[in-house]
């Protein structure tokens, strides 16, 4: 039950990037590694907090893992939201 409620808050807290490009495309016409590598930073930075207080306010015997499967999610999400800036670069490009 653990395991779950933490693979879905992590996913729910990766998938903030991908909706934040979604909606608001534009912010990517200007200088879009410099946009994008500031994202990457600041959700490495909270999921890896969210990780290191999940672990440790519960007392969790197989921390390994929560720490591989947050691995995981995050770096399968950041590919995600790759191929979205990707495809948004290009259609606006031509």
């Amino acid at each position: 039950m653990i395991f779950s409620i933490y693979c879905i808050t992590l996913i729910m807290l990766c998938s903030i990037p991908i909706i934040f490009i979604k909606l608001k495309p534009n912010i990517f016409k200007r200088s879009s590694l410099k946009i994008h590598f500031k994202i990457f930073l600041c959700k490495l930075i909270i999921i890896s907090m969210f990780i290191y207080i999940f672990l440790s306010n519960l007392s969790i015997p197989d921390f390994k893992l929560f720490i591989v499967v947050g691995c995981f999610i995050f770096v399968v999400f950041h590919f995600i939201e790759g191929f979205i800036v990707q495809k948004k670069i290009l259609k606006n490009g031509k």
